[in-house]
Parts: structure tokens; sequence; C-alpha cells
């Protein structure tokens, strides 16, 4: 199977919402349906909404009480066990001074979100799995904590993964450290970090990612012609398995990024998306391939939508998954991650 890799840049796409992220038509959800985007907001002024990269990946737990409703008894060990499991837990009420200990009051105009989980004039517990699931809808506490420790065992179940694929020997020992070389040796220039084509007449080059306020990331983006000629040749040995096992043909590419991750994280840990923006929203899948994995601790990749386990492919190997999956490069704890990045897309 021949593919004719064509290098992209900006373009205009049809931004319409995946079908997850489209508004449901308005009936009452049901353990099992995916929780429907809100734009609950708390005291403070956080917009909450399950499908949002800093909520997306947690569990949570919402407490819908009517006006003077009594809350049901055990509230504290379930905000207890959430918390303990990286989740948050809400009051969504008339009132928010009736806050039980661990919730956060959201504020829910015209019982909008109440109805839909139609918890609307009675007490519910409501549980949202990390991948935006309904997992329990009760009035009552123990139901709430079953539904928890339930999400925590999957979790904890190294056969439930999600959705990536990993192709080994995609790049030898002498390829990766040939790109090692090059983020090393060549293009020391340092460009602001952002999407697109470099300006003209700019060849290897450098850019600091700030994603979330993180300090520990440079990228070096690959302009060599004979560099690109080499991945891209490498690219038919992985190429082939993605149309495979997903379906699609990939054509087309971004630039070629190298990546270097060292020292202290800094920032919100957090994981995100790849083609939520606009001007991003043609990728379909991103990879990686790590070129040093014996030589580093710590910097595995982690899709909490799906579980806790963490991904740390042997050098050489390539780790691909849908850009639409949230994923977070967790910190190097000693030496240096370098690693081949790239967005790979295609005429759909």
């Amino acid at each position: 199977m021949e593919f004719h890799l064509k290098l992209g840049g900006r373009r205009s796409v049809n931004t319409t919402a995946s079908p997850a992220d489209r508004p449901v038509a308005a009936r009452t959800l049901e353990v099992g349906d995916i929780a429907p985007p809100t734009r609950l907001v708390t005291a403070g002024g956080e917009k909450i909404d399950p499908g949002a990269d800093h909520i997306s990946g947690k569990v949570l737990v919402l407490l819908f009480m009517p006006s003077g409703g009594a809350p049901p008894a055990g509230l504290t060990a379930v905000a207890e066990q959430a918390r303990g499991m990286g989740g948050r837990c809400f009051l969504i009420a008339a009132d928010p001074k009736d806050a039980p200990e661990g919730f956060e009051p959201l504020a829910d105009p015209d019982d909008k979100v109440a109805v839909r989980y139609g918890t609307h004039g009675a007490p519910r517990i409501v549980v949202v799995a990390p991948n935006r699931h309904v997992v329990a809808i009760s009035p009552e506490a123990g139901v709430a904590a079953a539904a928890l420790e339930r999400i925590a065992a999957h979790r904890r179940d190294a056969a439930r993964h999600p959705p990536i694929l990993i192709v080994p020997d995609v790049l030898s020992r002498a390829d990766c450290q040939r790109l090692i070389s090059v983020f090393v040796t060549q293009g020391q220039t340092f460009l602001e970090s952002g999407h697109g084509e470099p300006p003209p007449g700019i060849g290897d080059h450098k850019m600091r990612i700030y994603d979330y306020g993180r300090k520990d990331r440079i990228d070096h983006r690959i302009m060599s012609r004979e560099t690109n000629a080499f991945i891209d040749a490498r690219l038919g040995r992985l190429l082939p398995e993605i149309h495979k096992c997903f379906q699609y043909k990939v054509t087309k590419r971004e630039i070629f990024r190298i990546g270097c991750y060292e020292g202290e994280r800094g920032g919100t840990p957090v994981g995100h998306r790849d083609n939520t923006q606009a001007n991003v929203a043609y990728r379909r899948f991103a990879c990686s391939i790590n070129l040093n994995t014996e030589e580093f601790e710590g910097g595995g990749l982690r899709f909490l939508e799906y579980g806790d386990q963490e991904y740390r492919p042997e050098t050489g190997a390539a780790i691909v998954f849908s850009s639409s999956v949230l994923h977070e490069a967790l910190h190097v704890t000693s030496g240096k991650r370098y690693v081949l990045l790239m967005h790979l897309y295609g005429e759909t």
C-alpha cells in the first residue's frame, strides 16, 4: 500500500461538533448516557462542563437538592471517596449555603440541568465517570459509593485500555540517535510558539511550548528536506497499520517536531485534546515516538478518560491515538525525554 504524504498547514475546516458534543434531544438522561455539555459556573466563576479539558478525565459527583429538601445520609464519605480518586463534587441547589462538606456549590438557572437528569423536585446524586458516561442517578449515597468503587476497579484493571495503537520498530535505534543529534546540533533559533507555517526562509528552529503553563518542553521543528524525507520514508512502516486498525487513509501531516522534556514541569497538570481549536480541527491522529526511553524516568502518556495507566513505549515504537482523545504527557522525573511528534490527517 502506497502513501503519498503532503505537508499541511492551516486551512478552512468544518468545525461542527462531534456527535458526543452535540446537544442531545431533550429527554431525561439515564445511566449509560453521555453527560451533555453544560455551562454551570462556580461561585469563583469557573465553568464546569463535563467535556472541558480540565474537567474531563475526572469523576464528577453532582448532588441535586430541591428547595427545603434534606441531603441524603452518607454524603461526606462519598465526597472523600471521590476526592481520593481525583474527582470533584458539586451541589446544585437553590440555596448554596446548604452545601454538605466536600461539595462545591453550582448555579443551575431555570433548573435546566436538573430537568435533564430527571432530578427536578427530588434529591438525587448523579455520578459521571471520567469518560463522561453517567453511571448512577439515585437518592441514596450507597448507590453513588458503589458506582465510584466500580469506576476505581475499572481504572485499576490493566485489561481496560484507551483506543490507542502501538507499533514497534518504526524507527531503529540508529534512527533515533540521528534525530536526537538533529535536536542537539541544529536549529538553535527560537521562534514564538504557535501553529502554522514559519516565516519564509526559516530553517530548523525551536519553540518553547507552554501548554497550561508547563515550562519543561522545547520543540524542534524540522524544516530540513533531507530529514523530512528520511522520516517520511519510515512512516511506510506505520501508516498501513493505521489504515488497517482505524480504517482511515493518512495522506497528509503537519511539520515534524522533536520534543525535549526536561526539568520541573510547572503549570497546571491537566490533559488536552489536539483538535479543539478551529485552526487545527482537521487533525485526525497524534503520534509520538520515544527516541530514548531507557534514558529517562517518568514522562509517560496518560489517557484519563479511560484509566490511570501510563504508557512508555520502547525506543523507536510509535504510539498513535485520535486527536480527539484527552491525553497528558507526564512529568519527566530524571533525565531528558526526546520524542518525535506528529499530527496526521487525510482527505476527510
